[in-house]
């Protein structure tokens, strides 16, 4: 007997909550040994992927940053994915902690709603192409879950938006 669809109060409160339950989580999984407290930094040829992600976080950052703004009426729907982008940007900047956070050029965005989040649209695409490309890429099966976990999340807010998503 084949179990009830989802509703798509379900799976929109799924997707709202993932950014909470990864923000609690770690590139590594704590030890088993007591007395081991640090955890794992991801493979050396993952620093440059990982430093890739900071940016393109930092990036929509600044992009979000710009459109709340131009309109400040858009603060309340934009914020969901501000918090996002922020738990994702301390999570990686912590998994290589003797690399320095980029800091973004400061972004233009149009004063009219519908133009500000066409550009969130843009910039958030361009995030969704980085992470899915960097988790492709990753060395470390821990860092790929996270970029993938990451862009499900990315993904789910947009939609949560009613921006289209990204196609690639």
């Amino acid at each position: 007997m084949p179990g009830r669809p989802l509703s798509r109060r379900t799976t929109l409160g799924s997707a709202l909550t993932a950014p909470l339950v990864l923000a609690a989580c770690d590139i590594d999984p704590p030890s088993r040994d007591a007395g081991s407290s640090a955890s794992t930094p991801p493979p050396p040829e993952d620093s440059e992927l990982v430093a890739t992600v900071v940016a393109a976080l930092v990036d929509a950052g600044a992009v979000l940053a710009a459109a709340g703004a131009a309109v400040p009426a858009l603060d309340a729907r934009l914020d969901p994915l501000v918090a996002a982008h922020t738990a994702h940007r301390e999570l990686l900047a912590g998994a290589v902690p003797d690399a320095e956070l980029p800091s973004a050029a400061p972004a233009t965005v149009p004063a009219q709603p519908q133009p500000a989040l066409r550009a969130v649209r843009r910039s958030e695409q361009q995030l969704l192409r980085t992470l899915r490309d960097s988790c492709l890429g990753a060395a470390s099966g821990d860092l790929a879950r996270i970029l993938a976990s990451m862009a499900a999340s990315t993904s789910q807010h947009v939609a949560a938006l009613g921006l289209p998503e990204a196609t690639s």
